[in-house]
């Protein structure tokens, strides 16, 4: 009876939790429409980053890893209503929130990214990162770039 209901109670809690660590496949539709609909303001970009600075730790979360951010340099293209083409550099600010083994991983050096990145009203750039690889897509395909000038052109 007790192994019963402990089998039981084990079924309950563990799918809960897996869907809790689980990420939805990513999309380039759903990605910028949520950078569009964000209170924030995001920039969307090809190219890549290189990192410039030291890891600093931010603060310790609950699960006792450590959240850091360390600053980089990006070099690629502005998306725009007719592409990619719009030549950009400067340093960002990469924040990474989530350091378990089932995160999201900031991108390596020269690796072609899609990032949207955010920017305030003094035109300082951060990439978050976090759990799910969702702000930034480590060598994205031709179709998810090309999806994203379709939405800059005529909304998503």
């Amino acid at each position: 009876m007790i192994r019963s209901l402990t089998s039981a109670l084990l079924c309950l809690t563990l799918p809960t939790q897996a869907l809790a660590l689980s990420c939805a496949p990513w999309n380039a539709v759903s990605t910028y429409r949520a950078a569009a609909e964000a209170e924030e303001r995001y920039v969307i970009a090809l190219g890549s980053f290189f990192r410039t600075g030291p890891d600093q730790v931010t603060e310790q979360n609950a699960a006792g890893s450590d959240p850091y951010s360390y600053t980089a340099y990006f070099a690629g293209d502005m998306a725009s209503r007719v592409g990619f083409r719009t030549p950009i550099e400067f340093p960002v600010q990469v924040n990474v929130t989530c350091v378990a083994s089932w995160c999201g991983t900031p991108p390596g050096d020269g690796e072609t990214v899609l990032a949207f990145m955010q920017v305030d009203d003094n035109r300082d750039y951060s990439l978050q990162i976090g759990a799910c690889p969702f702000w930034a897509v480590t060598y994205p395909d031709e179709a998810d770039v090309d999806q994203i000038t379709t939405c800059m052109r005529s909304g998503c």
